[in-house]
């Protein structure tokens, strides 16, 4: 087994941005795993790097901020940072180049350096860069005539040394000594070549094929190197909502904006000597104490999630798992089927389906008159928001939050916004100082008995792409009380109307801190000898600190505490005198953990509760949040089954130490358990139709007298 990152401070709580570095080395631990489908290692390269690369424009970008204003306190962990940054890359490089990419080619699966390339390969790639590549392609000179350009963030870029060719000086244009040049970021990453075996397919990156070809666009120029790198700049957006008079006008501004942030690293090319580095650091105004990475290519191994796709390889793959039917929801009449009984959606085990064709038949219902919904993130082609469009055009009274600030979806979300408001739904652009990550939807209808509110309530997105990646848990029912609330809760965002009495649901930024907090503390008195209490828990991220010390109180009393962490966790478990009734696990699978589960003992009268938040301060006290209680027995039991799969996960789960490091799961041979494998195989079973009774052969029958 690889090394564990470096073993965290001795402190009550881990420093939040070193446990989430920390968190991808357990990502990357996946790429590393030889029992991982090849093709799947691969995806788990490009994830690793996606996250790096969000983390940078964000955390350490706000960390970066703070020097500049002169808090010098972030510098220890912006080192520490860097340590953990570089041991990363060089385990990403590792694995990539001399296990990866030796095992796919072994397999049939090549990726041909420039240096391998044959006559016939250069002939084929010809023909493609002059008729697709070539003419994106625009070369930008560096002289006092042509100062440094603006780069966009994250993008690839080859910086040329040229000279200039004695046939070529002429005095009508100034002369330069290095050249910029994007690499499209619209054409695809991978490109594949004509194969003389057709059990093998061979794939060249586009960079390789623009350093083959470029003196077609630098002509006049000897080219004596180039050199890959890319910027990444900081990526917050600053909107002040009260100024704001147009907030989607002020949001889709600040988007444009990003590409041109503040700079916060360059990753270079190795090869790339110190004055040429030199010289894109002091273009960019980078400090000598900025994120300055030398790395071997490939840069920006984001784009290995392309070749992973376009590799159609069951072999090297993870074997299918198509989205299950849902017994009970996918019939003719979705609505009687949630009057007749709560339902729980689990996804991507089951499909979305159910989600958009409420809205579907809600639109053509005349019984329907109002459907209200929150939207955080949105896929770019939506079924579900085409329906609520076509809805609006109906003549429904459609009431859509959109989220306008939801980071690096806010392109998709502004789209769907304007095209909801042509059609003549009421849009709300987000609540004024707050984001709302509440994921609700309301359908109301007049039936024969009254009016009548069907809810759905979910911890993750109303966004089908996502919805066969991330394991999210979903709530369908038509509960009066529940209803209400929903109601009011649209009251609340809508008209800003106060908050009432809740009857289920608890609303963060209001009162969901001290709902948790109280459910802690209750589970601390209701403790005993003859009644031992328990917390179980399943979320993303565990930062906030205080609700982390009702947690150690917890366990100082007695209280046995079971939590499921996917990614950031500051509290640290398993120290004697602090947390030593504490354990904390975490699932990496092939799907991303991304529900919310709370599950108290409570004296016996166990409660089960479900929520869009994790337990973070941004949670608490910036955004609109929703916990809620799942009352039926049935779902409870779905619910619950989620919760402790996930618990004894044998296979792909991993517990951290008393010293904040984790260490994988040892698994169990005999009764191994792979939660996510498992909840798949429920909702086939659950999928297959009654089996009708067997009939034999012979029938007994009775002689009539």
């Amino acid at each position: 087994m690889k090394k564990s990152p470096p073993p965290m401070p001795d402190a009550p709580l881990i420093d939040r941005e070193l446990s989430w570095v920390d968190f991808n080395f357990r990502v990357l631990a996946e790429a590393e795993n030889p029992d991982v489908p090849l093709l799947e290692r691969l995806k788990f390269i490009a994830i690793v790097s996606s996250n790096l690369d969000e983390f940078t424009q964000v955390r350490v970008a706000g960390l970066l901020r703070k020097l500049r204003d002169g808090d010098n306190a972030p510098r220890p962990v912006l080192r520490a940072i860097r340590e953990r940054f570089d041991e990363m890359q060089k385990r990403q490089q590792t694995t990539l180049v001399r296990d990866l990419l030796p095992q796919l080619s072994a397999q049939g699966v090549q990726l041909v350096e420039r240096a391998a390339f044959t006559a016939a390969d250069r002939e084929y790639l010809l023909t493609i860069y002059e008729n697709a590549i070539a003419p994106v392609l625009t070369p930008l000179a560096i002289d006092p005539g042509h100062p440094f350009p603006l780069l966009t963030s994250g993008a690839l870029y080859l910086l040329f040394t040229v000279a200039s060719l004695p046939e070529a000086e002429n005095k009508l244009f100034r002369r330069t000594t290095t050249i910029l040049m994007q690499i499209p970021g619209g054409l695809d990453r991978f490109y594949q070549l004509p194969s003389p075996d057709p059990k093998t397919v061979r794939f060249v990156m586009l960079e390789d094929i623009i350093r083959i070809f470029a003196t077609s666009v630098l002509s006049g120029y000897e080219i004596t190197d180039s050199y890959l790198f890319r910027v990444l700049r900081d990526a917050e957006t600053v909107i002040d909502d009260d100024a704001a008079k147009d907030l989607l006008g002020a949001v889709d501004e600040a988007v444009r904006g990003r590409r041109w942030g503040e700079p916060v690293a360059i990753h270079a090319s190795e090869r790339m000597p110190d004055d040429v580095l030199n010289f894109l650091r002091g273009s960019l105004h980078l400090p000598d104490d900025q994120q300055i990475y030398r790395l071997p290519l490939p840069l920006n191994r984001k784009g290995f999630f392309e070749l992973a796709s376009k590799v159609k390889r069951a072999d090297l793959s993870n074997p299918a798992f198509p989205p299950q039917p849902h017994p009970q929801l996918a019939g003719d009449d979705i609505f009687a089927a949630i009057r007749a009984q709560d339902h729980i959606l689990t996804l991507p085990y089951q499909k979305f389906d159910p989600i958009t064709e409420m809205v579907k038949k809600a639109a053509n219902d005349p019984q329907a008159l109002a459907i209200k919904i929150t939207l955080y993130r949105v896929a770019g082609d939506s079924p579900l928001i085409k329906a609520l469009i076509n809805a609006a055009r109906l003549g429904k009274q459609v009431t859509a939050l959109v989220e306008l600030r939801a980071r690096f979806d806010e392109h998709n979300n502004i789209a769907w916004a304007r095209a909801l408001d042509a059609a003549g739904a009421h849009v709300i652009y987000g609540v004024v100082g707050y984001k709302t990550h509440s994921k609700v939807m309301l359908i109301v209808r007049h039936e024969d008995d009254g009016i009548r509110r069907y809810v759905h309530l979910a911890t993750g997105n109303y966004n089908d792409k996502t919805a066969r990646l991330y394991t999210d848990i979903g709530l369908f029912t038509c509960d009066p009380a529940f209803g209400r609330d929903i109601g009011s809760f649209f009251n609340v965002i809508t008209g800003y109307s106060l908050p009432p009495q809740w009857n289920r649901i608890t609303m963060a930024p209001t009162n969901l801190r001290p709902r948790v907090l109280q459910l802690i503390r209750r589970e601390i008195g209701k403790h005993s000898p003859q009644t031992r209490g328990f917390i179980r828990a399943k979320m993303n991220s565990l930062t906030d600190p205080e609700i982390i010390a009702a947690l150690y109180a917890a366990s100082a009393a007695g209280v046995k505490i079971e939590l499921l962490v996917r990614g950031m966790c500051r509290l640290r478990a398993g120290v004697k005198g602090l947390s030593e009734n504490i354990r904390v696990t975490g699932v990496i699978d092939r799907f991303l953990e991304h529900s919310r589960i709370f599950h108290f003992h409570n004296g016996g009268e166990e409660e089960v509760y479900v929520a869009s938040a994790d337990w973070m301060e941004r949670n608490f006290d910036d955004r609109l949040e929703l916990l809620f209680p799942i009352l039926d027995a049935d779902c409870r039991k779905k619910v619950l089954r989620v919760l402790n799969a996930g618990l004894t996960d044998n296979v792909k789960a991993w517990e951290m130490r008393p010293d904040g490091g984790y260490a994988r799961v040892k698994p169990d041979r005999e009764k191994p358990m792979r939660s996510q494998a498992e909840l798949y195989a429920d909702a086939v079973r659950e999928a297959q139709p009654p089996k009708a009774p067997e009939r034999g052969i012979f029938v007994a029958r009775t002689r009539k007298k």
